[in-house]
């Protein structure tokens, strides 16, 4: 038995090492009959063993800590001859999360059995020459943000952007919708965290929905700007990290405090829109649990219109599956470095984090963001331009929680 890790490029192991964090690495393990390979974008498996005749023993780990449990891994495997293998994932200090996704191309995934024991992921695959892709969730790295983002900026109505570049150098990208007469924007972020890609198949779902649909579309755009920014994290995406950018910090930590290039450039476009006397009206940000769930600031809080989201989440209810649960779970942390509150503290006007469940069944997220960017249209237009500013009082500091 053979085990060889292979070196990523000397820049990429060199800033990591410096940053604390885990480089990006380029992973194979090789046994007499069977390879382990994650040699391409997205990937995350740090060793291997063999426990017993066609048993292997994978493990995980996190780019550094403390983190949260959301272990992510992704590589392929192939063998010298059909037969079926017995695979354990380890996960480092964790457990595991997400349910193992089969695929042989990297683009069509679908569920397999498992179960969860001692701590580890067990499930069996059948392999042969042909690498087949084992992932936590399906794969969407940046490369894929930008063929999306190209496909949707072809009509000319919708522009792609540049904000600027990751510490690593990856661009970070976005969609801007304007009009010279409007003034309003909504603002939508994504892809945070990087596991989280059931977010990510909420917002591309959303934001399709926004733009293609016929009867409310048009009519949105002539009173609404839109600026979209897929993907925050380009580095930790690419990187199969779990939580945190390359310096190893929580994206969706640092609003407000602007430590991080991938923040500060959103919020300099956010700063550039109201210096020029534009207002922000709404924003989103998509992510993914353990469930489905909107999380929202309380009405008491001094955004303004005070009940809209309340409003909006009740209009989506009615227009989806009954089986699709609903929640609104408002809160706030102020100080914290969150997105939904750093837009709340310094915009006073609604935020919500939309977050879907981990399992959620892809088709119920696609149609429920369908369902949610056209009730969202819907509540934007009927709200009265000046309903999104509160009054003198409501914003002193005393009402501030």
């Amino acid at each position: 038995m053979q085990i060889k890790s292979l070196m990523s490029t000397f820049l990429i192991l060199t800033v990591s090492l410096l940053l604390g964090v885990t480089p990006i690495k380029t992973h194979a393990c090789d046994f007499e009959s069977v390879k382990f390979i994650a040699d391409f974008p997205a990937a995350r498996l740090d060793n291997c063993r063999l426990a017993s005749d066609t048993h292997y023993v994978l493990s995980v780990d996190a780019e550094n800590r403390p983190i949260n449990n959301s272990p992510w891994y992704a590589f392929k495997v192939a063998a010298n001859k059909a037969q079926k293998l017995n695979l354990s994932i380890d996960v480092i200090e964790g457990s595991p999360r997400y349910m193992p996704k089969v695929s042989d191309d990297g683009k069509v995934w679908e569920n397999i059995p498992y179960q969860v024991s001692d701590g580890a992921l067990h499930f069996s695959l059948d392999v042969d020459q042909n690498p087949v892709w084992v992932s936590a969730q399906e794969i969407i790295t940046s490369k894929d943000f930008d063929l999306w983002l190209n496909q949707m900026s072809q009509p000319s109505k919708i522009k792609r952007i540049h904000l600027g570049k990751s510490t690593l150098g990856k661009r970070i990208d976005g969609l801007e919708i304007t009009q010279p007469e409007n003034n309003e924007w909504l603002i939508l972020i994504g892809r945070q965290h990087p596991p989280e890609v059931t977010g990510t198949l909420a917002m591309l779902a959303f934001v399709e929905e926004m733009l293609t649909n016929s009867v409310l579309h048009t009519g949105f755009l002539q009173r609404f700007n839109i600026l979209i920014v897929p993907l925050l994290n380009p580095d930790g995406v690419d990187a199969g990290y779990w939580r945190h950018n390359s310096q190893g910090v929580d994206l969706n930590r640092d609003w407000g405090k602007f430590t991080q290039v991938e923040t500060r450039q959103v919020g300099s476009k956010l700063d550039s829109i109201t210096q020029s006397g534009d207002k922000i009206v709404f924003a989103l940000d998509f992510h993914s649990t353990q469930r489905d769930v909107f999380y929202t600031m309380p009405n008491d809080y001094p955004v303004a219109p005070s009940k809209f989201v309340d409003q909006w989440l009740k209009d989506l209810k009615s227009n989806v599956l009954s089986s699709f649960v609903v929640r609104n779970v408002p809160g706030k942390s102020p100080g914290r470095g969150v997105f939904k509150q750093h837009i709340a503290d310094t915009y006073q006007v609604h935020a919500v984090t939309y977050e879907m469940g981990d399992n959620t069944s892809r088709a119920m997220i696609t149609s429920v963001a369908k369902s949610a960017a056209r009730t969202l249209m819907q509540a934007l237009l009927a709200a009265p331009a000046e309903s999104f500013y509160i009054t003198d009082g409501e914003k002193s500091a005393d009402s501030i929680p």
